[in-house]
């Protein structure tokens, strides 16, 4: 890939970033379906299948069946692909707009330089588990499973 190929494609992962946040922190989803107003002369976002079907007016789903889907994007999957990113955002809470929002302050100035921060985040965060999936050769998901196993554990009395 040449460089500005790669410039491009980061730039473009960089908006997409800052979309991703901000829809996040503002609690919305992918629009899957839509409606047509003769009024504006457009297609309008619906609030769902029901609210489409039954509006009386022209709908069509945006969404096709068995298509790649994200649920914040929609048919933009950079994010959602992005394994490392989907780390450091799984460690929010989805309750907490207040996280979210302070993510989005921070894409909102610098898309770029966070893209490329949260991403090494989320590598870290990867490789910690896997390092600690090593231990004692199981996963670390059955490390925890077990109960009565911690430092604080009645059993060793």
């Amino acid at each position: 890939m040449t460089t500005a190929t790669a410039a491009l494609e980061s730039c473009r992962e960089a908006t997409s970033l800052r979309r991703y946040v901000r829809r996040r922190a503002a609690g919305r989803g992918a629009p899957e379906w839509s409606t047509y107003d003769t009024a504006l002369g457009a297609w309008v976002v619906a609030d769902g299948e029901a609210a489409a079907t039954s509006s009386g007016r022209p709908w069509r789903r945006v969404r096709q069946e068995s298509e790649p889907w994200c649920g914040t994007l929609g048919r933009d999957l950079t994010i959602a692909c992005d394994d490392d990113l989907q780390a450091l955002f799984a460690t929010l809470d989805e309750d907490d707009p207040g996280a979210w929002r302070t993510l989005w302050l921070e894409a909102d100035r610098q898309p770029a330089r966070c893209l490329a921060d949260w991403r090494s985040r989320g590598r870290r965060l990867l490789s910690a588990i896997d390092g600690a999936s090593m231990i004692d050769g199981g996963t670390l998901a059955a490390k925890f499973a077990a109960r009565g196993g911690g430092k604080r554990s009645l059993t060793t009395v």
